[in-house]
């Protein structure tokens, strides 16, 4: 805290106490020097749940008489000398526009894009030659955070200091805590996490697809058969509806849509089945999306309910890694869903009696809808059905030949020509 360098550049592992040491030096800023300071998460919304609303954050260090006069809506504490603290978020950086802040921390800044800081803040630090900034966080791959960290610790500018702190050094975490995290992550998200190396993708979950994107598109052939996953929603998300051809595992472009009613949704629904010859469609029935199940089967539409907690969550995406790194499915060249594989991350999340798990989760703002309806359409795949197989999906065939003529995997008959 001491430090006279104008950017700092601080890297610690996970549990060490970044946020707190961030909002306790910008209150001892704010109330020893006039001016306007920033703190900067991520996204909005999680700088509100981070520092603001959290009763171990902003509301505990902020001395009651100042945190008394805060302004709710606008997220920002006025000081009795004319200080402002405000808590933002990097997901609007035309936000960032306006007053030159004193100072500046940039919490998880590897989360962040590095046009916050070059397009946005470093033009206003540039004109405030009296301006401080902190660049906090755990690595997030080899981008601007790195680089940052990189040229601090080459000692290139005497404006700019480094601090790193591992878990392994720092005696902050119990012997067992760290034991228990070993067992319960990956490698390279361990060393990231809590020994702070710098890895490439260490905590993406969809490594090296980009082999497996092709650029076609299923165009329904009367003799295939195919499979559709039905991720369901109403308005901030979107229903995704993705097909695969259960011949070649291509998957198709999906359906994406949402701000549409129930009604017209299960129109839809339908609509997309008839399309792809009437393929199972696995439907994600949790919640509201069980009288959707109901009023689609009343329509003799052919479905398989999945339910979603957190086991088969992790079950359905785990499959999905498994297929994408084997190169056994190819997904469409089709931006939203290549967004979503790229932006889901490894987690840790606490759980009940103070351990912690590890999760598979996109950043805050963002949608995993896409990747919930690709996981749908590949459950359960075990191998690709021959190209001379034809299908019928109607009740009178099934009922002619009976449940032994089935493939158990797919539920749908099996006979040759």
């Amino acid at each position: 805290m001491e430090n006279p360098a104008r950017f700092k550049v601080i890297v610690w592992h996970r549990k060490a106490h970044k946020t707190t040491l961030a909002i306790n030096e910008l209150i001892r800023k704010a109330a020893l020097k006039k001016g306007v300071y920033w703190y900067i998460a991520p996204f909005s919304k999680q700088a509100k749940e981070i520092v603001w609303q959290d009763p171990e954050m902003l509301p505990k260090y902020c001395p009651p008489l100042i945190w008394e006069r805060r302004n709710n809506s606008e997220h920002y504490i006025p000081f009795p000398n004319g200080s402002i603290l405000f808590i933002k978020g990097a997901d609007d950086p035309d936000a960032l526009r306006g007053p030159n802040p004193f100072g500046t921390v940039l919490d998880e800044y590897g989360d962040m894009k590095a046009d916050v800081w070059k397009a946005v803040l470093q033009p206003i630090t540039t004109a405030n030659p009296n301006a401080w900034v902190w660049f906090m966080g755990t690595p997030k791959g080899k981008n601007d955070f790195f680089e940052k960290y990189q040229f601090a610790k080459n000692g290139e500018s005497k404006d700019w200091s480094y601090s790193i702190l591992k878990a392994s050094q720092t005696g902050l975490m119990q012997k067992e805590s760290l034991e228990d995290a070993k067992r319960t992550t990956t490698e390279a998200f361990y060393k990231q996490e809590y020994e702070c190396d710098f890895l490439d993708d260490a905590s993406g979950v969809f490594k090296n697809f980009d082999t497996q994107i092709w650029s076609g598109d299923l165009k329904p052939e009367d003799r295939k058969q195919y499979q559709i996953g039905a991720d369901l929603a109403k308005y901030n998300d979107f229903t995704v509806l993705t097909p695969i051809d259960l011949h070649t595992w291509k998957v198709g472009t999906p359906d994406r849509f949402n701000q549409i009613d129930w009604v017209l949704q299960k129109t839809r629904i339908e609509a997309f089945w008839r399309k792809y010859n009437k393929g199972l469609v696995r439907l994600d029935s949790t919640g509201l999306g069980d009288p959707i199940y109901d009023d689609l089967e009343k329509q003799e539409v052919s479905l398989e309910s999945f339910k979603f907690n957190q086991q088969t969550r992790e079950a359905l995406l785990n499959n999905l890694v498994v297929l994408l790194e084997n190169r056994q499915i190819f997904v469409p060249n089709f931006e939203p869903l290549l967004d979503e594989l790229r932006s889901m991350k490894y987690d840790l999340k606490s759980s009940p009696g103070g351990r912690t798990r590890i999760a598979m989760t996109v950043p805050e703002g963002l949608h995993d809808d896409c990747i919930m309806s690709l996981g749908l359409a590949c459950w359960n795949l075990r191998e690709k059905l021959p190209l001379n197989t034809t299908f019928n999906r109607s009740l009178e065939f099934q009922d002619a030949f009976g449940n032994n003529d089935y493939d158990d995997r797919y539920g749908i008959p099996m006979r040759n020509d």
